[in-house]
């Protein structure tokens, strides 16, 4: 039954329609009895509520969800063979990030503890335990009579916190960057064992707010016009409260956590810019950008969550420079074979009004290269479907070639070897003809000549050209003192003055330029770091220079010395 549901999931129509709800009734009334059929009768019925065809049909899945999630609670035995499936009142077990810790565990208290279970967490613990206590402390560790769980439970005293949450706070008490308290925390593998019992924080139940619901009474929609659909204007952005940012973001953690996914985006996410979209077909797309602290030192990365009927489907995100936003989306397994290719046009929609992006392009690795997954799925053609395109004019061509071969067989087949091939390059899709007009603007150039100038001009003081390419680039855009900005814009100011500092035609730019300018460097270190993505798309000035400064990026050469 679970298999015929599965075949008729997209079939829309009077018949398709009756034929899945006596199929859900029928499979509600049977015992499910092993973790496999549970597992996918579980991720089908995800699929059904991002897809249903009535309210009807709804009801009957969203019942059904919570009674899998009756049936594993009453049976751990079931349970045990579900860990890490995300399934409510099951067991996430992974090592996640210093940040993404503390997050569960300010959310979910004792559901988030230690997996002791894993018999080397004792012994890595027991090095680094003496960087974390009073050193009077310390002699204590090498106690034989106590193991290092016993050890934190007289630690903790008549605290109620958990060994997670009291660790968190140790590593909080560490002085230094937050970069080296990240590292020391990551080289401690320390996985934890989360239980999801609570509401909105397990696979079935992170949800997106409430909305209107898209119910799919005609065929899944599989030809998109993407042009047509960027067209069509989207109002200012509408960034969310705090209370409800927070709700939007413990949905999206949750969403990625359960999968033993993290990206940068929502780890050190900002709830300041957060922004959710409420598009056709049921679609929300939520974007967020980081904390000051945590953002890239020269481009801009915003994340994102899309779902359907509040459903979260995939994730990724953008990184966004000037006119060009690099993008990336995955499609979690149990949506596939829905409306992916239409969900990530509205994300591509929203990136182009949300910052001002009109050129696209896709690293090769989310088609295939060094991905092996991406290969078995043929990734490469969901996105040559969209309209991007080989930007290596040799590729396009063979990709063209092969795309008419598909064409006129529907048995063809693209190899791996040609979908490998075919990752060589990256894809593009520009929505403004006259970016093809610009100069190349590469950041890993672009990184290379500011290394070389650091290296001739302050013979590789790096503090001292910190110092004094701030000094300069204040007086070249004639600003005062930066006693009264606030410490965020102050930071960022000077790390991109390291970027202006050897440009030296911005002395001579005419005022309104260079106030451009100063704005943008200060919105680096904002509340939102959109302001500084939009802002230099004002400044054609600074793209031309920089773009001039990478093209003289020192080329590789044998005779350099590998030491």
């Amino acid at each position: 039954m679970v298999e015929a549901l599965r075949s008729a999931r997209t079939a829309v129509g009077r018949g398709p329609r009756a034929e899945k709800m006596r199929l859900l009734r029928e499979l509600s009334r049977e015992p499910i009895t092993t973790a496999r059929l549970l597992r996918g009768y579980h991720d089908l019925l995800l699929f059904l509520a991002a897809y249903p065809d009535s309210a009807a049909m709804l009801k009957v899945v969203e019942g059904e969800l919570k009674r899998l999630a009756s049936i594993v609670k009453e049976r751990p035995g079931l349970a045990a063979r579900l860990v890490d499936t995300g399934i409510a009142n099951t067991e996430i077990v992974h090592p996640f990030t210093l940040d993404m810790t503390r997050w569960l565990v300010g959310r979910l208290g004792a559901d988030v503890e230690l997996d002791w279970d894993d018999g080397s967490l004792g012994e890595a613990m027991d090095e680094f335990l003496h960087a974390l206590v009073p050193t009077v402390e310390r002699d204590g560790l090498y106690a034989d009579h106590l193991t290092t769980q016993e050890w934190f439970a007289l630690a903790k005293g008549s605290r109620r916190a958990s060994d997670a949450g009291w660790l968190v706070e140790q590593f909080g008490r560490l002085e230094g960057p937050a970069s080296l308290r990240d590292h020391a925390f990551d080289s401690l593998s320390v996985a934890v064992r989360w239980r999801l019992r609570a509401a909105g924080f397990s696979r079935p139940t992170a949800r997106f707010p409430r909305r209107p619901i898209f119910y799919q009474e005609e065929p899944i929609l599989r030809q998109i016009d993407l042009r047509s659909l960027v067209a069509k204007r989207l109002g200012p952005p509408k960034y969310l409260a705090r209370r409800r940012a927070e709700e939007v973001l413990d949905a999206c953690r949750t969403t990625l956590c359960v999968r033993h996914r993290e990206i940068d985006t929502l780890t050190y996410a900002n709830p300041g810019e957060v922004a959710l979209y409420r598009l056709e077909r049921g679609i929300d797309v939520a974007v967020f950008g980081m904390t000051p602290e945590r953002r890239l030192p020269i481009e801009s990365y915003f994340g994102f969550i899309v779902a359907r009927n509040r459903v979260p489907m995939g994730y990724g995100g953008g990184w966004v420079f000037f006119e060009r936003c690099e993008i990336g989306v995955n499609i979690f397994d149990e949506f596939r074979g829905g409306e992916s290719a239409f969900a990530f046009a509205q994300v591509i929609r929203v990136y182009k009004w949300l910052f001002g992006a009109t050129r696209f392009c896709v690293d090769p690795f989310q088609f295939g290269a060094g991905n092996r997954e991406a290969i078995h799925s043929g990734a490469f053609w969901f996105y040559y479907r969209l309209g991007f395109r080989p930007i290596d004019a040799k590729l396009r061509a063979l990709a063209d070639e092969e795309a008419g071969k598909l064409r006129a067989s529907p048995r063809h087949r693209t190899s791996a070897p040609m979908l490998r091939k075919l990752a060589r390059a990256k894809l593009g899709l520009s929505f403004d003809e006259a970016d093809d007009q610009l100069p190349e603007l590469d950041l890993t150039k672009l990184g290379l000549a500011l290394t070389a100038e650091i290296g001739k001009r302050f013979r590789g003081d790096r503090r001292r050209a910190e110092e004094e390419s701030a000094v300069d680039v204040m007086r070249m855009l004639k600003t005062g003192s930066m006693k009264k900005w606030p410490a965020e814009e102050r930071d960022a100011f000077r790390r991109l003055a390291l970027m202006v500092h050897p440009l030296k035609a911005v002395a001579r730019w005419p005022r309104p330029a260079k106030d451009k300018l100063l704005k943008a460097m200060c919105a680096k270190g904002g509340p939102r770091e959109r302001d500084y993505a939009t802002r230099l798309q004002r400044i054609p000035e600074l793209r031309s220079a920089l773009a001039q400064l990478a093209g003289a990026a020192p080329e590789g050469s044998n005779s350099i010395s590998s030491s």
